[in-house]
């Protein structure tokens, strides 16, 4: 049972790190051969994970990601996340399901889901729908 309260505690600290924009975090509880799979984008490997994240992160003068329920069991924890990144000319919300595996306290591997329409029209291109 231990396993699964620390194994939630990593999903939660990782979406905290999330909302602190704390990069050093994000990479320091992914193990270095971590591999994601992300709705609408496929596989990626944890350097484009990190670019793709730390790019939008970064960017945002403001962000939330509230927790809204985790369920875990064994090595996988499923963590639901709704978030919101304020920027200086939009603000992106999205609902996110994040499944993750985590061994020794490092997910080593990730698969996020959520709404692709959302996400397409708050980093669309200048000009294309924004």
């Amino acid at each position: 049972m231990q396993d699964i309260e620390a194994n939630k505690a990593v999903a939660r600290q990782y979406m905290q790190a999330v909302e602190d924009g704390d990069i050093a975090t994000l990479e320091a509880l992914q193990h270095p051969d971590c591999q994601w799979w992300i709705l609408g984008y496929g596989d990626m490997s944890r350097a484009d994970f990190i670019a793709s994240v730390t790019s939008g992160l970064l960017s945002a003068h403001r962000r939330m990601a509230q927790v809204v329920g985790i369920t875990a069991e064994g090595e996988r924890v499923a963590i639901e996340v709704r978030g919101e990144m304020h920027f200086p000319d939009r603000v992106y919300r999205n609902e996110y399901h994040n499944l993750l595996v985590i061994r020794d306290r490092q997910i080593v591997s990730g698969r996020e889901y959520m709404d692709t329409r959302a996400a397409a029209e708050a980093f669309a291109p200048e000009g294309t729908g924004r």
